[in-house]
């Protein structure tokens, strides 16, 4: 108790030298610091935390805000109006009839890096109804080119996909399917959404959306197409990210599958994978989309078939015709 209060003598502070006590209440200091600044890392952290879970919450929270659904289109410039700039199409006299985008039904299948960007923009676009087709789960994986966020890896990407998507506009509606397309005892469920999928659940969706990675997918989609009679829009990129297509297939009246530039995708297997670009998905993505809206409303010039090469930055497009070969029985 001697020294409290009292600056110590070089003696008694050379005593205190000797005896640790300096180096011990240099470490306590030291130690001491390093607790403030560790409970106050914590304390940011947990301000984070709660910051998230007021957004991701149930309840409407102070950045959370959902919107309601409007019985109609209108094209009333207001800033709370979310249809004023997509109506200004048809004030414009580029769309005849913008407000019946509501009456079609679009199957989006494959919701990777393509899909999810066609996902998103038909329905910021005001689709009527959109059915999401995928068998896989979110991974950390994704996270270059999709709109997914890292906490939900592990969920399926179809509710991610409806989850974030119906926020955007809950006009729209959505239906989700996990399956794999392929498998044989999928096929016909598969079918049979499709021939009913429209908004009245009894005739077949207006356009089915292929944004899959595999030739045995898209083959499935164009039967699907040939035995409804339902067009079919085939939206892929390379395995080197490098190029990319979009073409519409009408049965009976354009060119298949055959006439696709990308057919080969590489084989999965452990250790390898093929190259994606956020930006090619992305330029793929909003031709698909933009072409899905010249098709369903009538306006510009389809695309019957359109490819992109990112390396020379060229586009080209042609039209497609019927092989008469397809599907023709072989000569005896």
């Amino acid at each position: 108790g001697e020294f409290v209060g009292l600056r110590p003598t070089p003696l008694q502070a050379r005593g205190m030298e000797s005896s640790g006590v300096v180096g011990s209440a240099h470490d306590i200091k030291v130690t001491t610091s390093d607790l403030r600044n560790q409970v106050g890392r914590i304390q940011n952290q947990v301000k984070e935390i709660q910051e998230v879970v007021r957004m991701y919450s149930s309840t409407t929270g102070p950045r959370r805000v959902r919107r309601q659904k409007m019985d109609m289109m209108s094209a009333e410039v207001v800033d709370t109006n979310p249809y004023s700039r997509l109506m200004a199409l048809k004030t414009m006299g580029v769309v005849k009839n913008y407000e019946r985008v509501r009456d079609f039904s679009v199957a989006i299948v494959g919701i990777g890096g393509v899909g999810v960007g066609v996902c998103e923009m038909l329905t910021r676009c005001g689709v009527g109804k959109v059915l999401i087709y995928d068998y896989d789960t979110i991974e950390l994986a994704n996270m270059n080119r999709m709109f997914y966020r890292p906490e939900q890896a592990g969920w399926n990407k179809t509710m991610a996909a409806r989850h974030y998507c119906s926020e955007l506009c809950p006009d729209t509606v959505f239906e989700v399917h996990n399956m794999d397309i392929t498998q044989d005892d999928n096929f016909a469920k598969f079918k049979d959404t499709i021939a009913n999928g429209g908004l009245d659940r009894k005739s077949p969706v207006n356009l089915v959306v292929g944004c899959v990675d595999n030739l045995a997918a898209r083959q499935a989609l164009e039967r699907v197409s040939e035995d409804l009679q339902v067009p079919f829009m085939d939206a892929v990129v390379a395995d080197d990210a490098m190029s990319g297509h979009v073409q519409l297939i009408i049965p009976g009246r354009t060119g298949g599958l055959e006439a696709a530039p990308i057919k080969q995708h590489l084989e999965a297997r452990p250790g390898v994978c093929a190259a994606s670009l956020a930006t090619t998905d992305s330029i793929i993505a909003g031709l698909t989309a933009q072409n899905v809206l010249k098709y369903l409303l009538g306006f510009g010039e389809v695309a019957f078939l359109l490819s992109y090469n990112a390396i020379t930055n060229d586009f080209q497009t042609r039209m497609t015709y019927p092989d008469p070969r397809k599907g023709t029985a072989p000569s005896q």
